[in-house]
């Protein structure tokens, strides 16, 4: 697997401390790894935007969007779609810049800082490693203070499987020791932000 670039991550899994654990979830988002001098910029975008939206959103009887309750799987045109680059919204996009290599793996730096006791901190660490051909994507969250208990959780996505022209990894999901499931990662064009001048021009063709 060569890191650097844009893939499409889908997550299917079932929430154990739902009202429903049974229920079938999903999620996507879009990863963009770029080496910036001597670190590698991880981007996360989690609002992907597919011009075919079959299988993914459905309407409630309150009208509202909501994902739907079953494993959506890309079809040939979304799958088409995400080869050619996807659009993403960049509301909500998280980025950390990462240190290391191939060999040793990459780590985000810093930790949890609070300015007093009674300020909540927040922090989050990232890394990938078992690169090239078993990587696993941990991202660690820590929040509290001096004067409470630290809030820890942990979302970890292991590869078993990369494909032999690297441009397809699946593996297991788990976050938080609540929510479990697989994942597939699938290379991506080079993701195009909404009402970008890119995006226009795409529009226009």
């Amino acid at each position: 697997m060569e890191l650097a670039g844009s893939w499409h991550l889908t997550v299917h899994y079932k929430d154990a401390a739902s009202a429903n654990p049974e229920a079938q979830r999903w999620d996507d988002k879009l990863w963009q790894f770029e080496e910036r001098g001597s670190r590698m910029q991880w981007t996360e975008f989690p609002i992907v935007v597919f011009d075919d939206r079959d299988g993914r959103f459905e309407q409630t009887a309150e009208e509202r969007t909501v994902r739907t309750l079953r494993f959506w799987e890309p079809n040939a045109a979304q799958l088409e779609e995400i080869r050619r680059g996807l659009r993403v919204n960049p509301r909500g996009a998280k980025a950390k810049g990462l240190r290391g290599d191939v060999r040793r793996g990459f780590r985000s730096a810093g930790g949890m800082r609070s300015e007093s006791a009674s300020v909540i901190g927040y922090s989050e660490s990232w890394r990938v490693e078992g690169l090239p051909s078993r990587p696993v994507f941990t991202q660690d969250v820590v929040m509290g203070s001096g004067q409470t208990e630290n809030m820890e959780g942990r979302t970890r996505y292991a590869a078993e499987r990369v494909s032999e022209d690297g441009r397809e990894v699946r593996g297991t999901f788990e976050r938080d020791g609540t929510r479990r499931g697989t994942f597939v990662l699938r290379r991506s064009a080079e993701a195009v932000l909404i009402g970008s001048e890119q995006d226009q021009k795409r529009s226009r063709e």
